[in-house]
This record gives structure tokens, C-alpha cells and sequence, in this order.
């Protein structure tokens, strides 16, 4: 987990290279060190944020960076007006989700269900008996325990 985290940091790190220091500007020292102390600076500095424009270009950008980075927008670089239409946009997407795992869960909960009438069924037909094999056995390893003793 701590690893996934560093290297969304990092990109975020590297992401905020590429973007220019008027989106660094508006970052609390805190937040801005903590992304810095994680993004790895290369010797070629020109090759490096070319690199990273191409990724971000390509949709090369983790989820977790990506979250990172709507978070650092929504607090910082966002106006007003943008924050409260990002603010209903997340919130349409958190109902939709919670609306599909709903989902899902009744129809696990529902197979679950199903999955234990068949196994009782199943269990119901098989009967145990004091003369099988595997009663045999549990009593032919009690006995030898109890004489090792």
C-alpha cells in the first residue's frame, strides 16, 4: 500500500514539474514537500517533463495520481463556480457507484443464499453411519493416541 502511495506521489510530483510552478504556487509548503520529497529528479530535467507530457497526453497516469491530482484541484486551482460543479459531479458518480455495489451485493447475498439451500440439501442426503470408514479411522486414531499417552 505504502509503495502504490509513493508512486502516485511521485507522478503527482513529476505531473506538477510538467505544469509549471503557477500550480505549484498555490500548494501549502506541507503538501509541496511531501510531493517533492517522493518525485524522483533525473539528471536531464528537459527529458524528464517530456517524458511525463507524453504519459499524461497518452492517459499513462495511475488512478491514484489521478485522485491525488482531482483533490490538489478541487482544494487549490479550482474557482468557486468549478469547485461546486466538480462537488455535483462527484457526487452523481459516489451514487452511481453505491447504487451498482448495492447491486451487486443483493445478488451475492441472493446466490449466497441459493448456495446454502443446495449444500443442506446435499448434506441432508448424506448420512454418517457408526460402520463407515471414516468413523473407523477417527476411532482407530483415538485409540492409538490414548495408548501413547
Amino acid at each position: 500500500m505504502q509503495t502504490t502511495l509513493k508512486n502516485a506521489y511521485r507522478e503527482v510530483g513529476q505531473i506538477l514539474n510538467v505544469l509549471g510552478n503557477e500550480y505549484k504556487v498555490k500548494i501549502p509548503s506541507k503538501v509541496l514537500a511531501l510531493l517533492e520529497h517522493n518525485t524522483i529528479l533525473e539528471n536531464d530535467e528537459e527529458q524528464n517533463i517530456n517524458e511525463w507530457s507524453n504519459r499524461i497526453k497518452n492517459g499513462q497516469v495511475s488512478r491514484n495520481a489521478l485522485v491525488i491530482l482531482s483533490i490538489l484541484n478541487i482544494k487549490y486551482w479550482a474557482s468557486e463556480e468549478e469547485k461546486q460543479r466538480l462537488k455535483a459531479i462527484y457526487d452523481e458518480n459516489e451514487k452511481q457507484y453505491q447504487s451498482k455495489i448495492n447491486c451487486y451485493k443483493t445478488q451475492d447475498w441472493l446466490k449466497r443464499e441459493e448456495r446454502k439451500e443446495n449444500l443442506q440439501a446435499e448434506v441432508s442426503l448424506v448420512k454418517i453411519h457408526k460402520n463407515s470408514i471414516w468413523e473407523k479411522i477417527k476411532i482407530f486414531l483415538k485409540t492409538l493416541m490414548s495408548k501413547g499417552k
